[in-house]
C-alpha cells in the first residue's frame, strides 16, 4: 500500500471508478472509452524471469547421431588399453586391478553422457586433495595399538644402572652425530676443491646430512666381500692414483675437523641437554601411555622429616628453594628454567562474600615457552597476586608440550578451536608474513617459536577463553601424514623438485 496517500482516498477512488464503469456499461458508451484503474501499490512491475542456462536440444548436442555419440564416448570415457593396464599393474596389486575393472564395468558410459555433465566453465570445482583438512565422509583417524606400560619400582642400584645406560646411549648418539657432521664438512670441502668428479653427493644432500646425521644410513653400502659389479662401465671406476689422491684429501680434512672438535673441549655439547631428558618427565612421551596408579599422598609418621636441601649447583640463586620442585619434575637446571620465556596474559580479580566480609582473590593465566617448538599453559589462583603469577608461570613450565611447526615457522593448515563462546581461527601464512593477530595470541606464538601466522576471533573476545582456545588449536593441528595414512596414500615432498631444494 502506498505510504504517500491515505488508504481512504485510494479506496474511494477505486470505488468511484467501479461505480462509473457500472453506470457507463448501462448507458452503452462508445467502445473507444476505457477507464484506468489505480493500483494499491506504487512499485514497478517485476519483469518476467529468465533462465540462467541456454536451452540446448538433444539434436544440437549430437546425442541423436550415433557416430557423434560414439566419438564423444571414446574421447571422454575411453576404456583401458593394454598399455594402461600394464602401467596400472606396476602401481597396484592384482586384487586392486580386479576391483578397478569391476568398478569400470559397473558404470555405464551412456548414463554419464545422458544424465551427467562435464563442467568446463571457469567455476568448476578444484578436485585437488588437501591433506591438511579431515573430511568426515571418508577420512578415518588411524588407530594406534598401544599397550600401557606397567610401573617398575626399582631399587637404587638398578635405577642407577638403567639411568647410566640411558645416559651412555644419549652421549654415544650425540658423539656419533658430531663425528658425522665433521665428516660431511670434510667431504664438502674436498668436493669444492678437487673431488667434484669423484663424490656423487650434491651440495643439498650434504647440507641435509649435516642437519640430520641419520640420513647418512641411506648412502652407506655394506661390504659383503664380493667383487665389484661386472656390469659397471670402466668410465665409472676410479684409477688407483685417483683413489689414493681422494683418500689423502679426505684424511687431511678429517684430521682438521677432529682438531677443531678437540680444541673446543666443551663436554656439554657431547652430552644430552636437559630438554632432551624431558621425555622421562611428567609431560614426556614415556608417560603418555602409563598405567601408574594415583598418588598415595604423604605417609603418616614420615611427613616433615625429609626436606630437600638447597642445590649447590644453583650458585646461591635459589636459596629459598622456590625452583626445587620444578627442577625435580622437569629435570632441568636452574639456568635453563630461568632462560625460558614466561608471560602473564590474563589477570582477573574476584571477591567471595563471606560473613567476615569480602575475600578478594586473583586468578592468573600464564604461558611459558622455549621459543623452539614447546609451549605450556598454567592457571593459578591465590589471595596474593604475586604468588598467583609465580605459581602460574611454574605450572606453565611444568606443562610445556611440543607444538607442531611447519618449516619451524608456522602451523599446519588452518586449525580452529572453540571454548565456550570464543572461537579462534589460525591461518598458515608464507615466509616473512609475520604475526598479525591479537596481542595474547602474538605472545603465545612468540613463546612457541611461530613466526608467520594470521588469526581471527569472529565471536567473543573473552581473554581467558581466547588463550585456552588458542592453546587447543595449536595442540590439535591437522597432521597431513596421518590423513594420508587414513586415505591409504603416501606423501612425497615435491618442493625440492620445483624449487631446487631452496625451500627454507
Amino acid at each position: 500500500m502506498s505510504v504517500a496517500r491515505p488508504a481512504r482516498s485510494l479506496l474511494g477512488r477505486c470505488l468511484a471508478s467501479t461505480r462509473s464503469r457500472m453506470a457507463a456499461a448501462t448507458a452503452a458508451p462508445p467502445p473507444a472509452v476505457v477507464s484506468q484503474r489505480s493500483p494499491f501499490h506504487s512499485s514497478a512491475p517485476r519483469p518476467k524471469r529468465r533462465s540462467r542456462f541456454r536451452n540446448v536440444t538433444a539434436e544440437e548436442m549430437g546425442l541423436l547421431n550415433p557416430s557423434t555419440l560414439s566419438k564423444y564416448r571414446q574421447e571422454k570415457f575411453a576404456e583401458f588399453s593394454k598399455d594402461d593396464l600394464d602401467a596400472l599393474r606396476k602401481k597396484y596389486t592384482a586384487e586392486q586391478i580386479e576391483a578397478i575393472q569391476a568398478g569400470e564395468m559397473a558404470v555405464d558410459p551412456d548414463d554419464l553422457i545422458f544424465q551427467g555433465r562435464l563442467r568446463d566453465d571457469p567455476y568448476q570445482p578444484n578436485y585437488m586433495e588437501d591433506y591438511t583438512v579431515l573430511d568426515p565422509r571418508y577420512d578415518l583417524k588411524p588407530e594406534v595399538e598401544v599397550t600401557p606400560k606397567q610401573p617398575q619400582w626399582l631399587n637404587h642400584n638398578d635405577w642407577v644402572d638403567n639411568y647410566g645406560m640411558k645416559m651412555a646411549k644419549l652421549t654415544d648418539k650425540k658423539t656419533t652425530d658430531q663425528l658425522t657432521r665433521a665428516m660431511v664438512r670434510a667431504l664438502r670441502r674436498v668436493k669444492e676443491s678437487n673431488g667434484r668428479d669423484f663424490i656423487d653427493l650434491t651440495h643439498d644432500e650434504l647440507e641435509d646430512m649435516e642437519k640430520d646425521p641419520e640420513l647418512l644410513k641411506r648412502y652407506l653400502v655394506e661390504d659383503d666381500g664380493g667383487e665389484a659389479d661386472a656390469a659397471a662401465s670402466e668410465s665409472d671406476l676410479m684409477t688407483h692414483a685417483q683413489a689414493t689422491k681422494l683418500d689423502e684429501a679426505v684424511d687431511a680434512e678429517w684430521k682438521t675437523e677432529l682438531d677443531k672438535l678437540s680444541a673446543l673441549g666443551d663436554e656439554a655439547e657431547a652430552g644430552p641437554t636437559n630438554l632432551e631428558l624431558l621425555d622421562d618427565g611428567p609431560a614426556g612421551i614415556s608417560r603418555a601411555y602409563s598405567a601408574e596408579a594415583v598418588e598415595l599422598g604423604k605417609v603418616p609418621g614420615v611427613e616433615g622429616l625429609y626436606k630437600s636441601a638447597v642445590d649447590p649447583e644453583d650458585e646461591g640463586q635459589d636459596d629459598a628453594g622456590h625452583y626445587q620442585e620444578i627442577k625435580r619434575l622437569t629435570g632441568m637446571s636452574l639456568k635453563d628454567i630461568q632462560s625460558i620465556y614466561r608471560k602473564v596474559l590474563v589477570t582477573r580479580w574476584v571477591s567471595n562474600q563471606t560473613r567476615l566480609g569480602k575475600v578478594r582473590s586473583t586468578s592468573v593465566v600464564a604461558i611459558a615457552g622455549n621459543g623452539n617448538g614447546r609451549l605450556g599453559l598454567g592457571i593459578a589462583k591465590s589471595t596474593e597476586a604475586g604468588l598467583a603469577a609465580e605459581t602460574a608461570q611454574l605450572l606453565a613450565i611444568r606443562n610445556m608440550k611440543p607444538i607442531r611447526r611447519y618449516e619451524d615457522r608456522t602451523v599446519y593448515g588452518n586449525p580452529k578451536a572453540k571454548v565456550s563462546g570464543t572461537v579462534v581461527e589460525l591461518f598458515a601464512r608464507p615466509p616473512g608474513f609475520g604475526l598479525r593477530c591479537p596481542h595474547r595470541i602474538f605472545e603465545m606464538c612468540r613463546a612457541a617459536g611461530l613466526h608467520d601466522i594470521a588469526a581471527r576471533m569472529p565471536r567473543s573476545k573473552n581473554p581467558m577463553n581466547s588463550v585456552k582456545a588458542t592453546y587447543d588449536a595449536l595442540m590439535n593441528q591437522p597432521d597431513p601424514e596421518e590423513i594420508a595414512i587414513g586415505r591409504g596414500k603416501k606423501m612425497v615432498d615435491v618442493r625440492k623438485v620445483y624449487y631446487g631444494g631452496a625451500v627454507y
